[in-house]
């Protein structure tokens, strides 16, 4: 019963892959315009394997073509929820390092990309991200983020996914330990994850304090989280971050799509809102000072460390590559007309005299 169930769901995904038009006859007259584009190639085989992998999760081989790389990698679908979407986003293994295929849902990839740069303006370790036009097997799958992953050869430490989204003494109540994934290295010890889980949910606030001063990287962190309620992120509560820890502790960012928020939105903004990591952190008068400043320093203080005419030049530029291919994806936007319209939104958002810097008290952590 239970292999016939398998088969029948495997069938059905499959299917569901054939027919949503993920995999489009390609149109001769593509033009990706100024974004690089990305080939690759698989048997038949190999592509019945690729579609199996939303199910199985497992890598097959490819060929890759991308500037400089020209050979074989490893290639799946990947995700959670977006695994049973019609354009899907895709795992690589390039010379053994991890990079991603984000699919660019409306826009969205386009944020994430903008987002991930405004990490590394401010100084906090984010995933290089730029756009790229796919095609599989010749056909065009449309306007993907190609991203490098965090890898243990070029960060120090340890990195983990864990959902801090729990508001009473997690650490007793809610075994969130078994929640957390260890990303590098792979040696199966949680001890400092754990440290970090029960110092957040079971110490006295005087406790805590000394904790987050002396094992707590605050200048990295406040700076992250400085640019993450800039930037108005809102799915953080649970996934979409991470923690590295080298003898500090500090969050580093992952998946910023959902972002941007519109002017009445923001003013039901909450500032280190996102989940009870960073609001215990909030409570410790150290670290809110920090925030306080870097929020000045980096965005509304309008002096030589602000960084908003920068990142405004370059997110221009990069929904001006994109205007092009983006014609040929009714995925990534649903009109050119909107896609202009939102370049023009993201601009003015980033302004720093009329944009999100204008908005004063609501940008100081009290």
């Amino acid at each position: 019963m239970h292999k016939v169930l398998r088969v029948l769901i495997l069938s059905f995904i499959f299917l569901s892959l054939v027919s949503c038009g993920e995999f489009t006859t390609k149109d001769e007259d593509v033009d990706t315009g100024d974004v690089d584009e990305v080939y690759i190639s698989l048997s038949q085989e190999k592509l019945q394997r690729l579609y199996s992998s939303v199910a199985t999760d497992s890598y097959t081989t490819c060929t890759l073509d991308k500037g400089k790389w020209h050979g074989e990698a490893d290639i799946k679908v990947r995700g959670l929820s977006s695994r049973l979407k019609p354009k899907k986003s895709f795992a690589l293994k390039i010379d053994g390092r991890k990079y991603m295929l984000e699919r660019g849902q409306e826009n969205g990839g386009l944020y994430n990309r903008i987002a991930m740069r405004t990490y590394q303006l401010a100084g906090v370790t984010a995933c290089d991200t730029e756009s790229v036009a796919l095609f599989l097997n010749d056909e065009y799958l449309g306007c993907y983020n190609f991203i490098t992953y965090y890898d243990p050869d070029f960060m120090e430490g340890e990195l983990y996914k864990c959902w801090f989204s729990y508001t009473t003494d997690m650490g007793r109540n809610h075994p969130l330990i078994s929640q957390t994934e260890k990303k590098f290295p792979k040696d199966g010890d949680m001890s400092n994850m754990e440290h970090l889980i029960y110092a957040c949910s079971s110490l006295s606030a005087a406790e805590w304090r000394e904790f987050v001063l002396e094992k707590v990287d605050i200048d990295k962190t406040a700076s992250y989280l400085v640019v993450h309620d800039f930037l108005t992120v809102i799915d953080t509560n649970r996934t979409n971050y991470y923690i590295q820890f080298d003898g500090k502790y500090r969050i580093i960012p992952w998946d910023n799509e959902q972002s941007f928020l519109a002017r009445q939105d923001r003013e039901k903004y909450t500032l280190c809102g996102g989940n009870q990591l960073v609001r215990q952190l909030a409570t410790v008068p150290e670290f809110k000072t920090a925030y306080n400043q870097k929020m000045q320093e980096l965005f509304t203080g309008g002096g030589a460390t602000c960084i908003l005419d920068q990142l405004k030049e370059e997110a221009g530029a990069m929904f001006d590559d994109l205007c092009t291919a983006m014609k040929s994806d009714p995925a990534y936007a649903t009109s050119r007309e909107d896609f202009i319209k939102i370049k023009s939104y993201v601009l003015k958002y980033l302004d720093k005299d009329t944009g999100r810097a204008a908005d004063g008290d609501r940008l100081v952590l009290h």
